[in-house]
C-alpha cells in the first residue's frame, strides 16, 4: 500500500471498513466487524520542503543565460539579437505577472501587446478564452516588462513575417530553450523551468515583498486577493471577486507600489546595445 498516494490509501481504508460493516449487518458474523480493527489507518506523509524555491537572483541568472546564448553561424546576426530580446521579454513577462505560460502567455498576439502598451498605465487584458479558468482579468505591466516588450513589437519586421494577429511567445519553443540554457536554482539546485516563473511571482508576493505594520508585524505588501486576481488563481474566492470590481488603474497602483523596486535585469545586460545591433546589422 505504501506505493500508493495517501488519498488512494484513505479511500481503500474507508471503503473496506464500510464493506466489512455491511457484511456484519447482513450475516451477523462478528468476525467481519473484528477485521475492521485489523486495518491500519493510512498516515499522511510529512510535508516536504518546497522543491521550487526561486528568488530574484535566479530569474536574473535565467535572463543572463538567454543574453549570453551563442550565435548559430547559420542564423543572421539580426535574427539572433531579436531572438534574445524576445526570450528575455518572455521571461520578464512571466516573472513579473505570474501568468500561465501555456494557457495564457502562449496565446498572446502582437495586437494584444500593442493594445497593452498603448494604455496608460500599461495593462494587458486577458479575455476568458485565453485563461485556463476562463477568468477575464487585467494584468498590470511593470516598467521593466514594458521596456523589453517595446522592441519586440517595434522591430518584429526584422524577423520572419509576423502579422499582428500572430502568437508572440510560442510555448513549445520557449520550453525547449529553458532545457537548453539549463539554469539551476541557487537555493535548491533544481533546474529552473518555464513554468517555475509563475511560482516565482507567487513567492515574491508571499514572502519577499513585505511591509512592516505599526505594531511591528510583517505582512505581504501585495494583498493575497490582488495576487490571485493577477494570476487568475482561486478565482472563486471573495478576495479575488473583490478585485474584479476595481478600476484597472487602482489595480496597477497597488501592484506597482509593491513591485516598483524589483529589477530582474542583471547589470551586464544592455538593451540599447541589442537594439543598436538590430538597427545596424553590419
Amino acid at each position: 500500500m505504501k506505493r500508493y498516494s495517501y488519498e488512494v490509501q484513505s479511500k481503500y481504508y474507508t471503503y473496506t471498513r464500510s464493506f466489512l460493516e455491511y457484511l456484519y449487518k447482513i450475516t451477523g458474523n462478528p468476525f467481519a466487524r473484528d477485521l475492521k480493527d485489523v486495518l491500519d489507518r493510512p498516515q499522511r506523509p510529512s510535508k516536504k520542503i518546497n522543491p521550487i524555491l526561486l528568488r530574484e537572483v535566479d530569474v536574473q541568472n535565467v535572463v543572463l543565460a538567454f543574453y549570453n546564448l551563442p550565435k548559430d553561424p547559420h542564423v543572421p546576426k539580426v535574427r539572433h539579437s531579436y531572438a534574445k530580446i524576445k526570450y528575455i521579454a518572455n521571461v520578464l513577462l512571466a516573472a513579473y505577472t505570474g501568468q500561465r505560460p501555456d494557457a495564457t502567455i502562449s496565446k498572446l498576439t502582437f495586437q494584444d501587446l500593442e493594445k497593452a502598451l498603448s494604455r496608460d498605465p500599461p495593462f494587458l487584458w486577458i479575455p476568458e478564452e485565453k485563461d485556463k479558468e476562463s477568468f477575464p482579468h487585467w494584468v498590470p505591466l511593470h516598467p521593466v516588462v514594458v521596456e523589453w516588450l517595446k522592441p519586440v513589437i517595434e522591430l518584429r519586421d526584422l524577423s520572419p513575417s509576423k502579422p499582428r494577429n500572430k502568437i508572440v511567445f510560442p510555448y513549445s519553443s520557449m520550453k525547449k530553450m529553458f532545457d537548453k540554457i539549463n539554469v539551476k536554482a541557487i537555493h535548491t539546485g533544481r533546474k529552473i523551468t518555464y513554468s517555475h516563473l509563475r511560482k516565482f511571482f507567487e513567492q515574491m508576493c508571499n514572502n519577499v515583498l513585505v511591509v512592516q505594520l505599526p505594531d511591528g508585524r510583517m505582512v505581504p505588501a501585495i494583498h493575497p486577493g490582488l495576487r490571485d486576481y493577477i494570476m487568475a488563481h482561486n478565482t472563486g474566492s471573495l478576495d479575488v471577486q473583490s478585485y474584479d470590481g476595481k478600476l484597472p488603474v487602482e489595480i496597477y497602483e497597488q501592484y506597482i507600489a509593491a513591485w516598483k523596486d524589483v529589477n530582474l535585469i542583471p547589470k551586464e545586460i544592455n538593451l540599447m546595445m541589442l537594439t543598436k545591433t538590430l538597427s545596424n546589422p553590419q
